[in-house]
């Protein structure tokens, strides 16, 4: 003959089992099966709580372990947004517009010319025009290693804008070897002044602006009759 089991408040035991896993799945990891009684259904709400603490403490540090996830993806962000930041000044830098004399400016070119440095390059100049009034400036390509279509197209590209902003643009520094390139590309650079070198094309502005005469560089200021510029 079998023997009864042996459990006391069995229905509301269950509903308490039920009750405290359905809490857990939304998220109280805290909860756990009480019982006040031993029988023999103890032992069942035991295990339910082991194997409950055995899928939080996984689950929490799945939590955590994804907390520091998002954390180093922020930093690495951060991080990116600072680079970003930083390529940005340099190619500011790497584009510096400066006023050389009275009414000219001169745009140092150094290294590779990409579309988007042309066009901080196109803007920082177009900028300085604006501020300081001046209607001469010189683009000095003699740190540009090679001269291609693109390159060209985008020196063209320069001039024009400069020439909208009522600045005649003077293209300096291009050698030989740049010179035959250009040539055996076919580029047509028939609107653009060029000159061999920036000492040249210094002396072509000042006499366009009338402050070189014989050798001498005159000032709206002073005339500096013993020293001569070049």
């Amino acid at each position: 003959m079998e023997e009864n089991t042996n459990i006391t408040n069995f229905k509301s035991r269950i509903d308490h089992i039920e009750d405290v896993l359905s809490s857990i799945a939304a998220g109280e990891l805290d909860l756990r099966i009480r019982s006040d009684v031993e029988d023999d259904l103890t032992g069942i709400e035991q295990a339910i709580n082991l194997l409950i603490d055995d899928l939080t403490n996984e689950l929490k540090k799945s939590l955590l372990m994804k907390d520091e996830l998002e954390e180093k993806l922020k930093k690495i962000q951060e991080q990116q947004k600072t680079i970003l930041q930083q390529q940005e000044d340099l190619m500011e830098l790497s584009s510096p517009v400066s006023k050389v004399w009275e009414n000219i400016l001169i745009l140092p070119v150094i290294g590779t010319l990409d579309s988007q440095r042309t066009q901080i390059m196109m803007e920082n100049l177009l900028q300085k025009i604006v501020s300081t009034g001046c209607t001469i400036a010189i683009l000095d390509i003699t740190g540009v290693p090679t001269v291609d279509t693109q390159v060209a197209n985008h020196l063209l590209k320069t001039v024009t804008a400069a020439r909208l902003m009522g600045a005649e643009c003077i293209v300096s520094g291009i050698s030989p070897a740049i010179a035959q390139t250009i040539v055996h590309l076919g580029i047509n650079l028939s609107n653009i002044l060029t000159k061999a070198t920036l000492q040249d094309a210094m002396i072509y502005a000042l006499k366009k602006n009338e402050q070189l005469i014989d050798g001498k560089v005159k000032s709206n200021l002073t005339e500096q009759d013993d020293n001569k510029i070049f």
